[in-house]
C-alpha cells in the first residue's frame, strides 16, 4: 500500500473512507438533552458500502466501476432513508432530529463516487 504512487481517484476513494468512518463519531441524533453518535445509533452498518471500492484501492486491483458507483449511490439513500426517519411531529410542529453525522457520510459518499469516476483502473 503506497499512497503517494496511487492515482486522485484512489485517493479520494481512501479519504472517503476515512471520513465515512469518522462521521460515525459526530453526533448522529440531536435532541438538545439527548444527543447519540452513529455507533450507538447502529448506522456503523453504513460502512460496508465502502468495503468494496475500499479493499479495490488497497490491494490495488481492478474495480468494478458501475459496482463503485452502485455503492456510492445506495450510501446516499441510506443516509437520506436515516435522516427521513428521524423526522417527528413535536408540539404541533415538525422536526428533524438528525444531526452533522449523516450528512458528512453522504458527502463522504459523493467523494466516493467522483473517486470511482477518476480512478483509472
Amino acid at each position: 500500500m503506497n499512497f503517494q504512487k496511487w492515482d486522485m481517484g484512489s485517493k479520494m476513494i481512501f479519504i472517503a473512507s476515512c471520513a465515512a468512518f469518522i462521521s460515525f463519531f459526530f453526533k448522529w441524533v440531536d435532541v438538545g438533552f439527548l444527543s447519540q453518535n452513529g455507533f450507538s445509533q447502529g448506522a456503523v452498518f453504513f460502512i460496508l458500502v465502502f468495503l468494496y471500492p475500499f479493499l479495490m484501492v488497497v490491494r490495488e486491483k481492478r474495480m468494478n466501476k458501475k459496482l463503485g458507483y452502485v455503492m456510492a449511490i445506495l450510501g446516499v439513500i441510506l443516509g437520506i432513508v436515516y435522516i427521513s426517519s428521524k423526522t417527528v411531529d413535536f408540539v404541533g410542529s415538525t422536526i428533524n432530529m438528525a444531526s452533522g453525522g449523516p450528512y458528512l457520510f453522504m458527502a463522504a459518499c459523493g467523494l466516493l463516487a467522483l473517486g470511482v469516476y477518476k480512478r483509472k483502473n
